[in-house]
């Protein structure tokens, strides 16, 4: 219990009891990441329930204020930095300086100015299963991403994970997802096996590009894959109905 603690104080703003920091602690709280999401899912499935009684664009902008509010926006800043060191057209090692510079540059500020469209586009008619599902399958990619490329900086939090989180903990992590969002809604099931092989697209891209992942490049990939989920349920159901 102190380890899920432990993960919800690193991966939300929820007022949770504070436990003392360990690396034992944190280690062992690597498995239930996909529980940290499905917290954040939980709070974004409730709010939706309030969805009938106010205009649909209104209902978006609180659904997404509501998932800052829970996230802090620690994916979105990642997001941000990858973005500037992705689309600067400079070196790997220039690429790399950039991602640790704390000012967002404009491709940065682009990449967060996009999110937050498709965020508001697609949120209001979310269904609420697939307002519950969305974070817990962003947290599924960082365990996929370690085990898919290696992780390049020489120390942080995101090294500790990406050391301890074993092949099989991304497999039962991305298992237990499908399942379980298959069971809930069948229609999230396709979309969410579509989302987490675009995540494996794009570490595969970015390792080429730098040789590995950064923390940065986690939050980008939980976001995007994220977002891309959320597009492919419309698109995935309008493809159905018309086939």
């Amino acid at each position: 219990m102190r380890s899920f603690l432990l993960m919800l104080a690193f991966f939300t703003r929820l007022p949770v009891p504070h436990i003392p920091y360990t690396d034992e602690r944190y280690i062992r709280g690597i498995p239930l990441l996909p529980l940290v999401g499905a917290v954040t899912g939980a709070f974004l499935y409730c709010a939706s329930l309030i969805r009938p009684y106010l205009p649909l664009p209104l209902s978006g902008v609180l659904l997404f204020l509501l998932y800052l509010l829970l996230t802090g926006g620690l994916h979105l800043d990642g997001l941000a930095d990858s973005c500037d060191a992705l689309y600067s057209g400079r070196d790997r090692e220039t690429m790399l300086e950039i991602m640790k510079d704390s000012r967002s540059g404009s491709f940065g500020v682009l990449g967060l100015i996009t999110a937050a469209a498709f965020y508001l586009a697609l949120l209001p008619d979310a269904s609420p299963a697939a307002l519950f599902f969305f974070p817990v399958i962003g947290k599924c990619t960082p365990s996929m991403a370690v085990n898919l490329s290696p992780y390049i900086r020489p120390g942080g939090m995101a090294r500790l994970f990406s050391e301890h989180c074993s092949r099989t903990c991304a497999v039962l992590h991305a298992g237990l997802v499908l399942l379980a969002a298959g069971l809930a809604d069948a229609t999230l099931l396709l979309p969410a096996v579509l989302s987490l092989l675009f995540a494996v697209a794009l570490v595969r891209r970015i390792r080429r590009i730098l040789g590995g992942i950064t923390g940065d490049i986690l939050g980008l990939l939980c976001e995007t894959t994220q977002i891309v989920f959320l597009v492919l349920i419309p698109v995935v159901g309008a493809a159905a109905e018309r086939f």
